[in-house]
Parts: structure tokens; sequence; C-alpha cells
């Protein structure tokens, strides 16, 4: 049976408060409804790309839904949190309707297998579509000569915070050069405190999974406290073989202050939800992602948001869309992907 959205009533976050301000003409009634949008912290891209998609389809003005008879309003929050591993964890528990996620946590979430093989599976979770794609990064101080990730052996190296999505995909990474926590001096630091660690001396490197360009990371390697280290070519063409979600990607040459081109991988950022959500919403809901208006709204207020093209809604998805989600995009005679069995 679908549900819809519960009341917050009085108790929303702060982050929530701020993000229904984006909206001039938004004014939340009695029985209007929020509609939340779990994001990340301030150093990556999940924050501003969700606040700008909260704003958007507080614009567009879904249709009312009706519930005996009583017409009701939906308000779109983006809402800070630990990123895509939290986010796929904390929808349709009370917590979030909805989540930026990477298609890898969100697939691994779903079938209980990879770095979440001893996790209970998370099944009730589907796809709206996949927004861009994240770079991984891998964030050098500048003090440490180091020059390829084999170079991280006795470094102090931040893989971001328990819960974050970045934190599993390093895993792999890690794994095919042969370095564990004892080669590793492995800390879990919010990219926020990385960042800060490094300026003052007392972290080497760190990992970040985000669009680029990241803004903190532009102010490190600006300062000239940190650069943008390589994966290296034959460790990708490795990893795209034993994880089909990841995708060589290259970092522009200039996109970080007089940088040279950087050889990484990419992961598919996600807008997920709760399966149970009506799917008149959700098909209401994804017809106004991929409005004009919202485009719009997202290229001119982000850079990666220029990247968010319904040419690419259904690349690299690893778990079931949302009916209401498959319906609009079958009304376009868009092909539906069946998910595979990575």
């Amino acid at each position: 049976m679908k549900r819809y959205v519960k009341v917050i009533g009085s108790t929303l976050y702060p982050v929530a408060l701020m993000c229904i301000a984006l909206s001039a003409t938004t004014q939340i009634q009695a029985n209007d409804r929020v509609f939340r949008i779990g994001t990340g912290g301030n150093a990556g891209t999940y924050l501003p790309i969700g606040t700008l998609i909260a704003q958007a389809v507080n614009e567009y003005e879904l249709p009312r839904v009706s519930n005996n008879k009583k017409g009701w309003m939906y308000f779109f929050l983006a809402q800070r949190s630990n990123g895509s591993a939290a986010n796929v964890r904390e929808i349709g528990s009370g917590l979030l309707e909805s989540g930026l996620t990477q298609s890898a946590v969100a697939h691994w979430a779903y079938l209980g297998t990879g770095p979440l093989k001893n996790s209970k599976k998370i099944s009730n979770r589907r796809a709206i579509g996949t927004l861009y794609f994240e770079s991984l990064h891998l964030v050098a101080s500048t003090e440490c000569q180091i020059r390829s990730v084999a170079d991280l052996v006795g470094r102090s190296v931040s893989v971001d915070e328990v819960g974050s999505g970045a934190l599993l995909d390093v895993s792999p990474i890690l794994s095919v050069y042969g370095l564990t926590g004892d080669e590793v001096k492995i800390v879990y630091l919010k990219p926020t405190d990385a960042m800060d660690r490094m300026r003052q001396g007392q972290l080497d490197a760190f990992f970040i999974i985000a669009g680029y360009p990241i803004s903190g990371v532009s102010e490190l390697v600006q300062e000239g406290n940190a650069t943008i280290i390589s994966i290296g070519d034959a460790v990708v063409d490795k990893l795209l073989e034993a994880y089909p979600f990841f995708t060589a990607d290259t970092i522009p040459a200039q996109t970080y202050s007089n940088t040279s081109s950087v050889s990484t991988l990419a992961v598919p950022a996600q807008w997920v939800v709760d399966a149970d959500l009506d799917d008149a919403l959700i098909s209401n809901v994804t017809k106004a992602l991929w409005d004009e208006r919202t485009l719009k709204i997202l290229a001119e207020g982000h850079p990666k948001g220029r990247a968010v093209s319904i040419k690419s809604a259904l690349d690299g998805i690893g778990i079931p869309l949302h009916p209401g989600s498959e319906m609009y995009y079958r009304e376009l005679g868009i092909e539906i992907p069946v998910v595979s069995p990575w």
C-alpha cells in the first residue's frame, strides 16, 4: 500500500528551514507535507545540488495530492546529512523521504553485497534517476611528496567518515594497490575536518568523492597546501573490470589552480526514494526534476549542475526505478534498463 509523506510540524531542522526560504512564494500551511532530500556535508556537492533541486521543485508547484478529499501541497527540503550510505539507510525511517547517493552504495545496500555484505539488505529503495557523475579525488599535502596511491604507505589518510559512500568506494581502490590498515594510517574524518587537519600539517592525504570543482579542495590547492593525485590508468582498468559501477574519468587540467589533468574514477550520483511513496507523486517529482526550468536553475546554480541531463538519467542505475519514475520515462519512450546483478 502506497503511503504519503508525514507532516513534520514544528520539528524541522535548521537547514530545512533555511531551504524553505529559497522560494519566495513558498508558505507552509497547516495541512501541508514536507518531502526531505538527504544530501551531504558542507564540503561536497550533494548539499548545494540538493538545495537547488528543492528550490526548483518547490517553484514547479506540484499538483495537489488528495487524501480523504483534503488536498495538500509538498515542500521539498534539502537536509544536511552524512552522505550516501546514511541517506540510503535513513530513507523511509521517518528521517528522510529521499536522498542523494552513489549508485554503488544504493546497489550494495539493496542486495546486501560488496562492502555491505554483512549488513541487512535495504530493499525498499527505488531510483528516480542519475543526476551526474562524481569524481574520486585523492588530495595530498604538498609537503609529503605523494605522487601515487602507492605512496600512501606509512601516511595518515582520511577515507571520509563512517556512513559515507566515499569510505565504501575507497576500500576496493586500496585493495587493488594491496594496501591495508597495516600499511596506511587510516582515519575517519568529515571532508571539512580533513581539510582543516591538512592545513595544520596533521594529515597527509584524504579521499573525497564529489562533482568537481570542490570548493574546499580548490581553496587548499590555491593556498599551496595540496595537490590532486592520479589513480593511475592501469589501476583504473582493473577497477573497471571488477566494479562495473565505476567509470573512467578525467579531472580536466586547470579545474584546480595550476593543476594538470588527473586520471581517476567516477560514480553516478542518483536521487533515490522510498519505494512506498505514491506513484503519482513520484511521477510528478520526476517530471519536475527534468523540467527545463529545473535544469536551468541547476546549471546556473552550480558548476556540476550543468552536467544534469535527462540523456543520462538512467545511466548506472543499480536498483529498480520507482514505478512513478518508470511511468514518466515510459511516457517519453525511454528504454528502461534491467538492473545488473553486479
